[in-house]
């Protein structure tokens, strides 16, 4: 799964992959970012990269095995992930996480933890928090993440390896204007008006509705019906009105098109940039799976126009997708 950041996130990527290579791995790392959730998700990959018994870097099926199954349902006993209670990641639970991480590892040779939004530790657990990162043992890996460094102690980012993570809007230049002939391909064949065309290919969030269909569609392929509880995240958060889920709609189904032109060994039309996500697809469907997708896109595409409740409808669509 890491490989899919080769090209998004290629400073990251080599650093990452080099530590585990050469078995430099750190005991502690803060990914940080303009957006958390993207600094987050990099950092859950890493951590299955790390807890990969094989240390797979590069194959078509990672995050598809049984341990990554398992990451994803929040059922392995060797990750542990951190998240604010509120306001605030609390003290006790710090110490609840150390006192689980004194036992040894049950499968594997190591531990990690996630601290997400490490911004939010108070005063009490970032003290817990550095005392933890003073005494490292060496099976159990910290990863940190944030979006805003200033919030987080100086002697806390003192103790770890800084890796920045380009949020999507900074991606899009590292592109080498391959996701850009994406974009103009779906413009092309989704505005008529030259002028909205040329509005939808200079607004910098349309890139970023792109990759957010793309990275959708990755993760229900993974998850299936589990993805149900992450909707919000991988999809309401930039999928507002009528109006976008129109297109979100036509740029899944321009995607499936593409998943059966693999299948079928022609040339993809317009995601050549995803081709990653095209080939984790085919591993997963057969064409008649692609084709009832299909069908249940287009059928639910028909029910925005009408006033329905749009959250509900994505719920609904996810649903139907998987009762063949």
């Amino acid at each position: 799964m890491l490989e899919d950041y080769h090209d998004g996130q290629p400073v990251a990527y080599d650093i990452l992959k080099k530590s585990i290579e050469n078995k430099t791995i750190a005991h502690a790392y803060l990914f940080y970012s303009d957006n958390a959730d993207v600094a987050f998700d990099f950092a859950l990959c890493y951590a299955k990269t790390l807890l990969c018994p094989d240390n797979k870097l590069n194959t078509k099926t990672c995050d598809n095995c049984s341990i990554c199954h398992r990451i994803n349902n929040n059922n392995f006993p060797e990750l542990k992930i951190v998240s604010p209670e509120g306001l605030w990641i609390k003290k006790d639970q710090l110490l609840n996480l150390q006192e689980e991480f004194r036992m040894k590892p049950l499968e594997g040779n190591k531990k990690v933890y996630i601290i997400n939004n490490a911004n939010q530790l108070n005063a009490q657990s970032a003290n817990s928090m550095l005392k933890f990162l003073e005494e490292p043992e060496p099976n159990i890996i910290a990863l940190l993440t944030t979006s805003d460094m200033n919030g987080i102690l100086p002697t806390i980012v003192s103790r770890c390896q800084l890796i920045k993570v380009m949020s999507n809007s900074n991606i899009r230049n590292s592109y080498d204007n391959i996701s850009n002939k994406s974009l103009i391909k779906i413009g092309e064949l989704y505005y008529k008006n030259e002028s909205d065309l040329k509005d939808f290919l200079e607004n910098d969030k349309s890139v970023i509705k792109l990759d957010a269909v793309i990275n959708f569609i990755r993760k229900y392929e993974l998850l299936k019906l589990d993805v149900l509880l992450e909707v919000k995240k991988l999809w309401q958060n930039y999928f507002i009105d009528k109006e976008d889920y129109l297109l979100a709609f036509d740029i899944m189904v321009f995607f499936y098109k593409d998943v059966l032109n693999f299948m079928y060994n022609r040339d993809l039309e317009i995601f050549d940039y995803y081709k990653s996500v095209i080939e984790k697809a085919v591993s997963l469907n057969k064409i008649e799976d692609i084709i009832y997708k299909l069908q249940k896109i287009l059928l639910t595409k028909e029910k925005i126009k009408y006033n329905m409740n749009l959250s509900l409808l994505m719920d609904k669509l996810i649903i139907e997708m998987e009762s063949r």
